[in-house]
């Protein structure tokens, strides 16, 4: 389907994904340096990151539904048919239902018990990144770049070489960055406001 308004959506939908993944990476970092340090900074920049998480899963759920009711009100819904039933089936289901399961997910932050305790907040961050690590779109690049390198199509030699790791690693920091900013924005917003 190559409609305007699903590639905007679709491209949406990539966005927030990675947001989430730079949520991920950031938290556990902030997570794991606060274990050591105790610095109340720390504390209010892991609360902010849990409120604007708990707050951009909403919007994503919702950008999410429009998706897939602009898909399945198209003419290529005789798509899903086979894709729902064929051979390949629990795949196909599983990565429809995964953006729903990784929302409600990120919703138990508004319960204050698992928001406040460390421990929970550890929990639900670490089983975050997993959820994210199998999204569509982070599944294909990782596809996409074995499978090039694989077939020396980006190189003229079968060896290992640094552009994969600059590759990943630029991903994972363009995201944490994205993510930080967006925290530090809400900071900059809420700032006089009581934490929940």
């Amino acid at each position: 389907m190559d409609t305007e308004a699903y590639k905007i959506i679709r491209s949406i939908c990539d966005f927030l994904e990675g947001l989430f993944f730079g949520f991920s990476i950031v938290t556990l970092l902030a997570l794991l340096i606060y274990v050591f340090f105790r610095k109340k900074a720390l504390k209010t920049f892991i609360h902010y990151a849990v409120l604007v998480a708990r707050n951009l899963a909403i919007f994503y759920f919702l950008i999410y539904t429009v998706s897939l009711v602009t898909y399945y009100t198209s003419k290529e819904f005789s798509f899903f048919n086979e894709r729902a039933t064929g051979p390949y089936a629990l795949a196909y289901w599983f990565m429809l239902i995964r953006p729903l399961v990784f929302c409600a997910l990120l919703q138990l932050f508004w319960l204050k018990k698992i928001a406040t305790k460390m421990r929970n907040v550890l929990l639900i961050t670490f089983l975050s990144v997993i959820v994210s690590l199998f999204s569509g779109s982070m599944f294909e690049k990782f596809v996409i770049i074995t499978a090039s390198y694989h077939r020396s199509s980006w190189m003229e030699n079968s060896q290992f070489n640094s552009e994969i790791l600059i590759i990943i690693a630029s991903y994972i920091i363009e995201n944490s960055i994205l993510f930080c900013a967006l925290v530090f924005v809400s900071w900059v917003v809420f700032k006089n406001k009581q934490l929940e």
